[in-house]
């Protein structure tokens, strides 16, 4: 045994460094987590502070959810030099994700400073865009690109940077980026047809496939009428929760599947969300005739008999308080029921719940659910949300795909935003130019959701709302 346990212990001793090194590497990446650490604690035994294998040992604490573990480690493995830049990386980028923003500015500026990691400016940029402080984000980005061409998250970072400045032509160009990371090269499906660039199609047929968010598909379906008007035959690949509202767009009726093995055969294709690029969308020429999708008539007329019944004469408002938790921004961008108790207990006020997923048993939890019409507990697709959003007269949603479906009926609705906010709400507005029914409600501080949420009391007291 204890043979066995020397030789074990000396495997870092018989590599170089730079094998051993890659090696804790490798067993990090195929998930042999004790094989890593073991290897790693080897390693920085024969030479202290080794950059590379302290990422091993901080990556792991962060798999296994211990934050403060990954920040203690990196901050301890600091020396002052120019080597420290991978960890001030990593920290800017930890302590980010966690909302410690002000300490993730000061990893990343020192990162940044060193200048040995080129990657460390693309994490600064999305700090400073977390901060809200766009010009520089947009600034770093631009730097990051110049001194990393092909790093995709910092050209995903410039895109966002600009199209949240309005610079859409450009932005939109480094929005096709978004599927060169390393996350996400897999996620669209591997077909070999031509991309389509939006050239008459007067004998082919098109595939538009819905990717990204709910949101996202919702807000680029008002695309689908004008591809329709250069390409003989438009075919939609969507989710289920999507398949029936995207049947019909614009008064033009679609086929949609939500099988891949299901398609007719097509001989081009485009991602739903590289439609405005190739339409050459500026902010003047958003294509913001609204509605352009619409509820099931038999089903809203169902919801809003229901919906009247239980109001007896109050505004019928729905809410939406939780997005799905593993969206990136998830942490900032919802706010919680709790954050919604001022609007759930106005006179004259129904409040409606949208919510569904995550966050809909808080509601039965919640000292003031009583006074909520729970009409998330029904719904089974974005039909059915679609029929309960036309019977009410306003909807108060987080950045959710909740707040583009109400824009996209041409009903009034409050978006509730973060300090930082979102590129397709672009920079410091009440009004956005995707949605004329929308207004936007911003923090003014960072993560003062109660602000919003009395200025949203205030309108809704202030006077009808219903279009």
């Amino acid at each position: 045994m204890s043979g066995s346990s020397e030789g074990k212990q000396g495997s870092a001793r018989r590599m170089k460094l730079s094998d051993a090194v890659k090696e804790a590497e490798a067993r990090l990446t195929a998930g042999k987590f004790e094989a890593a650490e073991q290897l790693a604690n080897e390693i920085l035994r024969q030479h202290p502070k080794q950059p590379q294998t302290v990422q091993v040992l901080a990556a792991l604490a962060e798999r296994r959810g211990d934050i403060e573990g990954t920040v203690r480690v990196l901050r301890a493995s600091l020396t002052g030099q120019s080597g420290d830049a991978l960890a001030l990386m990593n920290l800017c980028r930890v302590l980010r994700t966690q909302g410690r923003l002000q300490e993730s500015r000061d990893a990343g500026e020192a990162a940044a400073k060193f200048g040995t990691v080129p990657a460390a400016i693309a994490d600064l940029g999305d700090t400073y865009a977390a901060l809200g402080e766009h010009d520089l984000a947009l600034k770093t980005f631009e730097l990051a690109v110049a001194r990393s061409p092909q790093l995709a998250r910092a050209r995903l970072g410039l895109a966002h940077a600009l199209l949240m400045k309005g610079e859409f032509r450009s932005g939109w160009a480094e929005y096709e980026w978004r599927y060169k990371l390393p996350a996400t090269r897999d996620l669209l499906p591997k077909f070999p047809h031509a991309t389509w660039n939006g050239m008459p199609l007067a004998a082919s047929t098109l595939l538009v496939v819905c990717e990204q968010g709910f949101g996202d598909c919702v807000q680029f379906a008002r695309y689908l009428p004008l591809v329709a008007q250069r390409v003989a035959r438009v075919v939609i690949g969507c989710g289920t929760e999507l398949r029936s509202l995207l049947g019909t767009v614009g008064g033009q009726t679609f086929e949609a599947y939500e099988r891949w093995e299901n398609l007719p055969p097509f001989d081009y294709q485009i991602a739903i969300s590289s439609l405005p690029m190739v339409f050459g969308t500026t902010v003047d020429t958003i294509p913001a005739q609204v509605p352009y999708l619409a509820a099931d008539s038999a089903k809203a007329a169902v919801w809003r008999g229901r919906l009247e019944a239980a109001a007896e004469g109050r505004k019928k408002v729905g809410i939406v308080w939780q997005g799905r938790p593993s969206h990136p921004q998830d942490r900032v961008r919802s706010c919680g029921l709790t954050a919604l108790a001022p609007l759930m207990e106005l006179e004259g006020v129904l409040p409606v719940s949208l919510q569904v997923g995550a966050g809909q048993a808080d509601l039965a939890q919640h000292r003031l659910g009583a006074r909520v019409f729970d009409a998330g507990a029904e719904l089974k697709d974005f039909s059915d949300t679609a029929a309960v959003i036309a019977g009410l007269d306003c909807v108060v949603t987080i950045d959710s795909a909740i707040a583009h479906l109400t824009g996209a009926l041409a009903r009034p609705g409050f978006v509730m935003l973060s300090k930082a906010g979102e590129w397709r709400w672009m920079q410091g507005r009440s009004d956005t130019p995707w949605y004329p029914t929308l207004t936007l409600v911003r923090q003014q501080s960072a993560g003062d959701w109660g602000g919003v949420v009395q200025r949203i009391a205030g309108m809704l007291r202030a006077g009808p709302v219903a279009s």
